[in-house]
């Protein structure tokens, strides 16, 4: 009988820490993603344009990829940020570099989050080719910086 009382309180407790560390990786995530578009900001005010330089979407990460690196390798050669390659689950973050690209609609940057599946690119409604938000358990932001909107 004590064995059993045991066991239950110690699955009650693994259960409540496993559940303290998610919650605990949802937080620096977004806080790493409030670093990075600090950071982006940052950059945008001295460049001119959101990194990398070249606005060929070469940093274009959806799906996230090793992409996000080129993003990264700016972000730390200008100064702004210690290197965040990869979110608190070990995935790249989300990037797509819109800014001053033709018919370019939106710049999201986001983590995919606890479920690693990129919901806000390819499972939420969608506005004039982008992302209505950044949804479901992504963690992130759309970018203010578009140069005009796509033509559908």
């Amino acid at each position: 009988m004590v064995i059993s009382v045991i066991g239950i309180l110690a699955g009650i407790t693994l259960a409540s820490v496993n559940r303290a560390r998610e919650k605990a990786k949802i937080t620096k995530a977004q806080t790493e993603v409030n670093q990075i578009i600090t950071a982006m900001e940052l950059f945008y005010s001295d460049y001119g344009e959101l990194p990398p330089l070249g606005d060929n979407c070469s940093a274009c990460s959806n799906p996230c990829n090793n992409n996000w690196l080129l993003v990264m390798d700016a972000l730390v050669t200008a100064g702004y940020i210690d290197r965040i390659d990869k979110d608190p689950w070990g995935n790249y973050y989300c990037y797509d570099d819109n800014d001053k690209v033709c018919c370019g609609g939106c710049t999201p940057i986001y983590s995919m989050g606890p479920n690693k599946v990129n919901d806000s690119w390819f499972n939420c409604p969608r506005i004039e080719g982008c992302p209505e938000s950044i949804c479901n358990d992504d963690i992130g932001k759309i970018l203010d910086y578009n140069d005009r909107p796509y033509p559908w």
